[in-house]
């Protein structure tokens, strides 16, 4: 499940996406490559993994939504390493707007998550959420070989075009996500849960296909680690859906 911007290409410089926090420090966040770095030449690029992306450090947290758990994904960036936060069980943070994923890189797996791990203990510090049980992350000298254990596959992240609507798909979006049986939609309108919905998403210039779904849950506020968007579950998804699903990485 990882990040790809559609258009961007490897050395592309566009402005840094910012997220204000509470104590109003300015965060930036670069399109390209999603890490923060004061100059464009530091940017390393859209840092696709060239290996499996695996669980490590997490934790329990006590919300005023009530209790969730985060945790790190690291991946193997063709020598560069990775890592990203989830909140369990399939929502990845990211910069807003729905831009992409967050990432934190690190010469080690247990250097980019650490730098990852002190931005989530940041981010409950500043919110008042209560750290609860931790567990342990990925130990430094973790290399992908064949005889590891790699977690399940988790949702697929794409940011597509798609438009959607109850009778006719009339209202523009961007997927977040995809799965074999739904899709997360990136929108500051969702729909109501039990909503069923007509799509078409979008995945290249002649390519579209038709997909007819059903609202499972939605979220209106927009805060660091949560955007904004809806839930669709595809009772039966079309076989193309399926076949480009299967091909994504």
């Amino acid at each position: 499940m990882y990040t790809h911007l559609p258009g961007l290409h490897r050395g592309t410089m566009l402005s840094p996406v910012h997220v204000f926090t509470p104590n109003y420090t300015v965060l930036a966040w670069c399109r390209v490559c999603g890490t923060r770095h004061e100059q464009r030449s530091d940017c390393p690029g859209e840092l696709r993994p060239t290996g499996p992306e695996r669980h490590g450090w997490r934790v329990t947290v006590e919300t005023p939504h009530g209790i969730e758990a985060y945790g790190v994904l690291v991946a193997d960036c063709d020598g560069v390493w990775r890592a990203r936060i989830l909140t369990y069980p399939n929502v990845l943070w990211c910069a807003p707007r729905g831009e992409g994923t967050i990432k934190f890189i690190g010469a080690t797996p247990a250097e980019a998550e650490d730098r990852a791990v002190t931005f989530v203990l940041e981010h409950c510090r500043e919110r008042g959420f209560t750290v609860r049980d931790a567990a342990v992350g990925v130990p430094s000298d973790a290399l992908p070989n064949e005889s590891a254990t790699v977690a399940p596959a988790l949702r697929k992240v794409r940011f597509l075009p798609i438009r959607f609507g109850e009778c006719r798909p009339s209202n523009l979006a961007k997927t977040g996500n995809l799965s074999e049986t739904g899709l997360f939609v990136l929108t500051p309108e969702p729909a109501d849960p039990g909503t069923s919905l007509s799509m078409t998403l979008t995945l290249g210039e002649e390519v579209r296909l038709d997909l007819a779904g059903r609202v499972v849950w939605r979220r209106k506020d927009h805060f660091v680690g949560r955007v904004p968007g809806m839930g669709v579950q595809l009772p039966v998804p079309p076989q193309d859906y399926l076949e480009y699903v299967r091909t994504l990485s």
